[in-house]
């Protein structure tokens, strides 16, 4: 069986769940992506394609007369590489809903058609736009659908049209998800959960192989960490000012900041302007490897301190407890409070300062126990990758 992905990049995490599948020998996948920067890929998303163990077909990214990126060939390509599944995403997949010629030939040589969707940026079908905003976090708000009520219903009209005529599956990566997609007519038993992980294998032996390199290595138990690109989202200056009202209650309080980002100058701006030099670090793109595992392992807690998701199940293989707020819907199936870490209110100051403080006096150690026992008993490469392949197989 062959499965083909329909991509705006190459993010260097899901290259490693796309090897797994591969590597079935029930499963051949190939992906089209974008010959050059995708359209749709977000700013600093580390992509790469070292490593790959898959097909890629590079295809030309072009605006459609609907306004959304697509790809030229792409009708072409299919015929070359005769998939039995094809997965689309937002915002490739509505060309199966405005170029009904191209769906209708997919449908007449038995191609089966997945949505891949992401489900906090989804509405319920009968959700007002009020409800809808008054869920969502406010980097979500910057979307054109929250424009107006007009534009917010036409999205879920489109979304009704493929859940309910195209898609003969969906996938989705909470189990929220499931509600929310079903909402638009596909049956549930047609959505599966797959989670998201990242190469969690590898995560497991970079981390014995840093440990065995540097036995000595201890961690700071007022060390904070947090990785991920510096964007708006991530709410990283919200992190430093915690860091700014706690450094004089615990005078080695030290926050590691990984990744770059269009934030990234602004952000040392306004450490400098708090004097905070000694108290946070800005250690670069440093994403996977023994370099990023080495900073974990001298750290004693991860916040994510806004929108964000695999960043967490990094930590938690590092055995370290959370703290979170709303990140992208999978925190839900990570991180339990009090069990292996802390929640606090989205974008409050006050909320997060409370959870630092909870943290540093709760115990630590058995809290990122527990974060390592979910991902080697729950959420990893392997059970995601099983998800994936149980989806696609069932067409069998």
């Amino acid at each position: 069986m062959k499965v083909l992905f329909v991509f705006g990049g190459l993010p260097h995490y899901f290259n490693k769940v796309l090897n797994k599948i591969n590597a079935n020998p029930n499963i051949e996948v190939c992906v089209i992506a974008p010959s050059s920067k995708g359209a749709t890929i977000g700013s600093g998303v580390h992509q790469t394609d070292e490593g790959i163990e898959f097909k890629v077909l590079r295809l030309e990214e072009y605006k459609t007369w609907y306004g959304k990126p697509f790809f030229k060939g792409f009708h072409q390509a299919v015929i070359n590489e005769k998939p039995d599944i094809i997965v689309t995403g937002w915002p490739y997949f509505i060309a199966f809903v405005f170029m009904p010629l191209l769906t209708i030939k997919l449908k007449s040589s038995g191609v089966k058609l997945y949505g891949r969707e992401i489900p906090f940026t989804v509405p319920y079908f009968n959700e007002s736009l009020k409800d809808f905003s008054d869920r969502c976090v406010d980097s979500q708000k910057t979307e054109k659908m929250f424009s107006n009520v007009w534009l917010f219903r036409f999205h879920k009209y489109l979304r009704k049209c493929l859940y309910t005529f195209v898609f003969d599956y969906a996938l989705t990566y909470t189990e929220k998800g499931i509600d929310i997609l079903s909402s638009y007519g596909l049956s549930k038993s047609k959505i599966t959960v797959t989670y998201n992980s990242p190469d969690t294998e590898n995560l497991a032996r970079s981390i014995e192989l840093v440990k065995s390199k540097y036995p000595d290595l201890k961690s700071n138990p007022h060390r904070l960490i947090h990785v991920g690109r510096l964007v708006k989202w991530k709410n990283v200056d919200l992190l430093i000012r915690a860091i700014y009202v706690l450094k004089d209650k615990y005078p080695d309080l030290e926050l590691a900041i990984l990744g770059n980002g269009e934030e990234e100058a602004s952000l040392k701006k306004l450490s400098a302007d708090m004097q905070l030099d000694d108290h946070v670090k800005f250690l670069g793109a440093i994403y996977e490897g023994e370099a990023q595992s080495v900073e974990f392992l001298k750290s004693s807690v991860y916040v994510l301190a806004g929108m964000g998701g695999l960043s967490i199940n990094e930590a938690m293989a590092h055995s370290l407890p959370i703290i979170c707020s709303v990140a992208d819907g999978t925190e839900k199936h990570l991180v339990f409070e009090g069990e292996n870490g802390f929640y606090f209110k989205d974008a409050d100051l006050e909320s997060l300062c409370l959870a630092i403080e909870k943290m540093f006096n709760a115990d630590r150690e058995k809290l990122g126990q527990k974060s390592l026992s979910i991902i080697e008993n729950s959420i990893n490469i392997e059970n995601v990758s099983k998800r994936f392949l149980d989806a696609f197989l069932i067409q069998k």
